[in-house]
């Protein structure tokens, strides 16, 4: 598989935290209603929902990017 595009790169990792995510937050709340210790998978949760934001982060910054310059060829254009 070869990625040429930034946008899809960070849609792949999205998914694949996203999926984590979930099932580390199911993980921790089954733990949690069960009297498991759930610490150390709450700190994985939180960590993936950081890693999902950043990574929604990047990629409003690449449709930015993006539209910017799509906006300045259409200015150069006219």
């Amino acid at each position: 598989m070869r990625v040429t595009d930034p946008k899809e790169l960070v849609e792949i990792g999205l998914g694949f935290v996203g999926f984590f995510g979930a099932a580390f937050a199911i993980i921790t709340a089954v733990c949690e209603l069960t009297g498991q210790p759930a610490l150390t998978w709450a700190l994985i949760s939180l960590v993936l929902v950081v890693i999902f934001i950043a990574l929604l982060q990047a990629r409003h910054r690449i449709v930015a990017a993006r539209l910017r310059a799509e906006e300045a060829r259409a200015g150069q254009d006219s």
